[in-house]
C-alpha cells in the first residue's frame, strides 16, 4: 500500500475524532452515563486505529509494539475513569496511564538506542530539566493552582514523575531526530508529532488535575474542553509516531 495513504486515513481520523469529542463532551453532562461512555470509548479507540493503522502501513517494529501496548493501557485507563466514578476506580485509572507512560518511554529509549547509539541513556541536561519539571509541577498545583490532593498526594505524585521522564524523553528524540535529517523519514514532521504530543499530554493532566481535585471549580466548562480535545490529539500524535520511527 502506497505510504501516502497513512496521511490520508490520519486525517480522516482527526476529523472523526473532532466529530464525535462534542457529542462525548455534552453527554457526559451533568453526570457520566452509558452514552457518554460509548462515545469516549469510541474516541480512544479512533487513537488505537491511528497506531493499528500507522504500524500496518509501516512496519510493525519493537518501537511500534511499546508504543501500541502503551496506547492500549491508555484506553483501559479511559474507560477506568468514567465507568464509575470514584477513588478506587480513579486510582485504577491513574495507575493505568501510569504504565502507559512507562511504555511510551521504554519505546523512546529503544529508538534512542538504535538511533543513537553513542548517546547516553539519560544525559545532564535531560536530568536537571526532569527535576525542574517536576518540582515545578508539583509547586505550581499546590501552591498557586491550589489543588487538594488529600490521600492521592503520593500516588498523584509518582504520576507526576512518570509524565515528566515521557515529556523529557520524548522532546529530546525530538529534537536528535530533527537535527539528524535523514535518520526518520520526514523527521522535522516527526520531531513536531513527538514534542507536541507530549505537551498536550501534559497540559492534558495538568487541566485533569485542577478538574479533579480543585474545590467549586466547574467540571464541564472551558477547561474540560481543553482537557479532553488536547488528550484525545495527543494520543493521536504520539500514535502516528509508529509510521515514521522504523527501529
Amino acid at each position: 500500500m502506497d505510504d501516502r495513504m497513512y496521511f490520508v486515513f490520519f486525517a480522516l481520523l482527526l476529523v472523526i475524532l473532532a466529530i464525535v469529542i462534542p457529542f462525548f463532551l455534552k453527554a457526559e453532562q451533568p453526570n457520566p452515563c452509558k452514552k457518554s461512555l460509548v462515545l469516549k470509548q469510541t474516541c480512544s479507540t479512533v487513537f488505537i486505529l491511528n497506531a493499528l493503522i500507522a504500524g500496518l502501513i509501516g512496519d510493525f517494529t519493537r518501537y511500534a509494539a511499546l508504543m501500541f501496548v502503551g496506547l492500549c493501557f491508555s484506553w483501559l485507563g479511559d474507560y477506568l475513569l468514567h465507568v464509575r466514578p470514584g477513588s478506587g476506580f480513579f486510582v485504577a485509572g491513574l495507575s493505568s496511564f501510569l504504565v502507559a507512560h512507562v511504555f511510551y518511554t521504554i519505546a523512546y529509549c529503544k529508538a534512542f538506542k538504535v538511533l543513537f547509539p553513542d548517546t547516553p541513556l539519560v544525559t545532564a541536561p535531560e536530568l536537571i530539566i526532569y527535576i525542574i519539571l517536576v518540582v515545578a509541577a508539583i509547586l505550581s498545583a499546590i501552591f498557586i493552582v491550589k489543588i487538594e490532593l488529600g490521600k492521592l498526594l503520593i500516588p498523584c505524585i509518582l504520576y507526576t514523575a512518570t509524565i515528566a521522564a515521557m515529556v523529557v524523553k520524548a522532546f529530546s528524540l525530538a529534537i536528535m531526530i530533527m537535527k539528524s535529517g535523514s535518520l526518520v523519514e520526514s523527521p522535522i514532521f516527526t520531531g513536531i508529532m513527538l514534542m507536541l504530543g507530549a505537551f498536550l499530554f501534559m497540559l492534558s493532566d495538568y487541566t485533569l488535575s485542577i478538574l479533579n481535585f480543585k474545590p467549586d471549580i466547574e467540571k464541564h466548562g472551558a477547561l474540560r474542553q481543553v482537557n479532553i480535545w488536547t488528550y484525545f490529539y495527543a494520543q493521536m500524535f504520539l500514535g502516528a509516531t509508529i509510521f515514521f520511527i522504523s527501529t
